[in-house]
This record gives C-alpha cells, structure tokens and sequence, in this order.
C-alpha cells in the first residue's frame, strides 16, 4: 500500500502505520462494496455550524454529505476487522502515538477522548468515500487522508485564533489584511469564525425566510485577530495546575483599533465579543470555539466605516500613537476619545452633536495659549482654527470652520434646553446651505478628527 518513493522522501513520517492503516481502509471498503453496493449521500442538517452558501448567506445544512451505514456509526465498528490488530499493535509500540490515541488528548485546559476506531472512520475512511464517490481503495485519496491524519496525530501544538469581529466595517478592494505589532491580523474572517460568531451572536444576523438559513452583511465580517499555540498533551502529561488563555486579551487592541479607525476613516465601527476557535483546516486537537459573552456595543448601520488602501498607513500610526504613555495618560484626550467614539454610535443626529460638542469643548477650552477670559464657544472656535486653517485634508478656510463649528453649537444648544432648531439656516463646511441635519453632523465630526489626530501627534512632541 505505500508508495515506496513516498517513504524515501519522507512524506509518511510512521510507513508501519500507513501500510497497516491501509491494509484496514481496503478492507472495510470491500466490506462496504460487498454489503452495501454504493454509498448515498444526501443533504443534512448541521445545528452545530454555519455554512457559507454566498458572500452573505449562510446554511445550517451540509450538503454531499457519506450517509454511513448504521453499523458504521458504531465507535466499535472498526474491531470487527482483524486489520485493525496491525494497527494497534502500531500505535502501542509508538511513544507518541499511543498517547494520542484512546485517551484523553488535547492542550492543558481542553481534553477531550480521542477514540481510535472513530478517529480512522472520521478522518480517514469518509474523506476517501466522499473523495472516491463510491467503496473502492483509491491510493491517491488513502495518502490525502492518512497525511492530515498523521500530520495531526504527531503534531506537537495545537493553534488558536483569538477573534474579535468588528460590526459597520469592510475595507475597500485590494486590503487583503493589515498587520499590526503584537502578531495582530486585521483580516476577513474565516467561515467556522463567521460561524462562531453568529452562534455567539457577535454579528447582527437576518433570518433568510427559514430558522436555519441567515444573511451577515459584508460589514459584519472582518475581525481584529492573533492566532496562538499551545502544547498538545494526553490526560498523563497535564500540569499539576493547568493554566487556560488570559481572558480578554485581545479586548483593549481591539478598543484601540477602532478609535484608530474612527479617528482616519469616520464611520461607527465597534468591536464585539472576543472569541477563540482553532483554525478551519487544522486537525482537531480537543479545542472548540469558547466565547466571552460581553455586552455587545451599539453602531449604525447606516453609516460603516470604510477602510482605503491610502488610509491603511495613517491607521496603523494613530494605533501606535494611541498606545503611547503620554497619549493614555493625558486625561483630557482620553475624555475626547471616548466621547467622539460614542457619538459614532448614536443614530441620532441631535445626540451625536452634543457627544460631538462635548468632545470639542474637551479639546479646546484648556488649549494653552488661549486668553482664560473668553467664552466656551469662542475657545472652541478659536482653538480649532488655530489647529486646523492649514490641515490638508480638510482644506477648508478659517471662516468655514468657524461658522460651521457656531453653528453647531447654536444647535447644540437648542437641543439642550429644549427649543426647536428647524428654523435655523443650515450650511455644510463648504458653505453649501443644506435642510439635512446629518451633514452638518458629519461635517463636525470630521473637523474633530482631524483634530485629535494632530493632536495625539501634538502630545508626543511636547
């Protein structure tokens, strides 16, 4: 059964346990050929995960899927061939394999029993039938199938992705990822991720006209993510005090990628719940998806955050300044971050201006160099101005900055104290009178951030 240039080229790193696990496919196949004629496949419900059907539909169903014969699901199914002696007699001479095998195997905070007969049906004799499409010993899919089974069976860590999907966010075609220090990935997710984060409910998901059929929208399916690795062991080799993941480890880059992003890109992108799965193509080594179940922010779907290639640079520099010591300890922008990321969220266009207002007067009433004797709005006005007559990406002149920023103080205000705003002239920053609310808001929205994004580089060179 072993091709005898596979073994000299070490492509099977345990040649006895390939010929005799070959020897027991061939077997049961012609079992199977004898009694059973031809396999049926058919589609299925699958409650334990999502499939992906299209870039935004997903199926509780598996579709081609070996319709085993009863007897085949039986664990023991496998005893009933004399093969199987080779190879246990296999394994029990093998250090490593035989304690990966009939005991409990997995990482020092997740075991679970790796039975050895069910372990060949599942990752050797059905990969072969649903390559094959019928009972016959094809050699070419026995050595696809026994490489991942050896491969997982020898391996000496077993991987884990830490992910926190983001809500209201995609970039632009052409990102394919964005690396960050720390071995963090901004990337798409992968479909066991997206199908671990709509049973966590970390995305907002629709039901597509039946209970096990939903949409996520493109906005919904990016994530900020490491992937880690730990040491695969049985019951006999755990620590004394097995020690699990740290909890939330990924919960404050993620806060600060998407200030970062909110600060260059606008939007209302939010971070949700941190989430571990191992990879979609590894070899099972006891680790399921785990999720912390944290309360789950607010955005607005009407307004995503969209990433540009000529943008991904000035994320990553805000990423780093926002993690500088002179940036987290300066109270002051602290409170300005933090009101400019929940007015983000606030569908609202009057409660986004008064987050927004708060966030200016923040900024700018104690900016230094500023007389101590003048009124709130004329700070506001004066210290953005002074900051921003020049900045290149807003391009916008002195006098529009300030009648834009009077004005939304006007509104504020009215708002506030409970009077109607609907009889005031509206202007966008270009001067261009408008009857929406909402591009005003943008409008000081995007002032203020480019306000704080000079102003954290401001912080670092004091």
């Amino acid at each position: 059964m072993v091709a005898t240039d596979d073994v000299a080229r070490g492509r099977v790193r345990r040649p006895q346990l390939h010929a005799a696990v070959g020897q027991l496919m061939a077997a049961v196949l012609g079992d199977l050929a004898a009694r059973d004629g031809v396999p049926v496949f058919a589609t299925v419900p699958d409650f334990g995960e999502w499939h992906r059907l299209g870039q935004e539909s997903f199926v509780a169903i598996r579709r081609g899927v070996w319709q085993m014969p009863a007897r085949v699901t039986d664990y023991r199914f496998l005893d009933t061939f004399a093969e199987i002696g080779a190879v246990r007699a296999v394994v029990a001479a093998d250090e490593v394999l035989r304690s990966r095998v009939d005991c409990l195997v997995g990482v020092e905070f997740a075991l679970t029993l790796r039975q050895l007969g069910w372990t060949l049906v599942k990752h050797v004799l059905e990969p072969m039938v649903a390559a094959v499409g019928g009972y016959r010993f094809d050699q070419e899919a026995f050595d696809a199938a026994y490489s991942r089974l050896e491969e997982g069976l020898l391996a000496t860590r077993a991987r884990l992705v830490e992910v926190v999907p983001l809500n209201a966010f995609t970039p632009t075609a052409g990102i394919e990822a964005v690396t960050l220090p720390d071995g963090l990935v901004l990337q798409a997710m992968s479909d066991r991720q997206v199908s671990a984060a709509i049973g966590y409910l970390a995305v907002p998901i629709a039901f597509a006209g039946a209970p096990n059929s939903v949409t996520v929208s493109r906005f919904h399916q990016w994530a900020l993510t490491r992937c880690t690795s730990y040491p695969v062991c049985s019951a006999m080799g755990v620590p004394a005090r097995p020690t699990a993941p740290e909890a939330g480890a990924l919960v404050e880059p993620a806060s600060r990628l998407v200030t970062a992003l909110r600060l260059v890109c606008g939007g209302s992108v939010t971070a949700t719940r941190a989430i571990r799965c191992p990879p979609d193509d590894d070899f099972p080594q006891g680790l399921g998806p785990t999720a912390s179940l944290s309360a789950l922010p607010a955005f607005d779907e009407e307004r995503p955050t969209i990433l540009g290639r000529e943008q991904v640079e000035a994320v990553r520099e805000v990423y780093d300044l926002l993690a500088h010591p002179a940036v987290r300890e300066n109270r002051g922008l602290q409170t300005a971050l933090r009101r400019l990321v929940l007015a983000g969220a606030d569908r609202v266009p009057t409660d986004r201006l008064i987050d927004l207002m708060v966030c200016a007067e923040v900024l700018f009433i104690k900016l230094p160099g500023l007389p101590a004797d003048r009124w709130k709005q004329d700070k506001v006005v004066a210290g953005a101005t002074a900051l921003l007559a020049d900045d290149p990406v807003l391009q916008a002149p002195p006098e529009r900055l300030e009648a834009l920023l009077r004005l939304g103080y006007r509104l504020r205000n009215d708002e506030m104290h409970g009077d109607d705003p609907s009889g005031r002239e509206l202007r966008t920053l270009t001067g261009q009178p408008t009857d929406d609310l909402s591009a005003v808001v943008d409008d000081i929205e995007r002032v203020l951030l480019r306000a704080l994004v000079r102003l954290l580089s401001g912080v670092l060179e004091q």
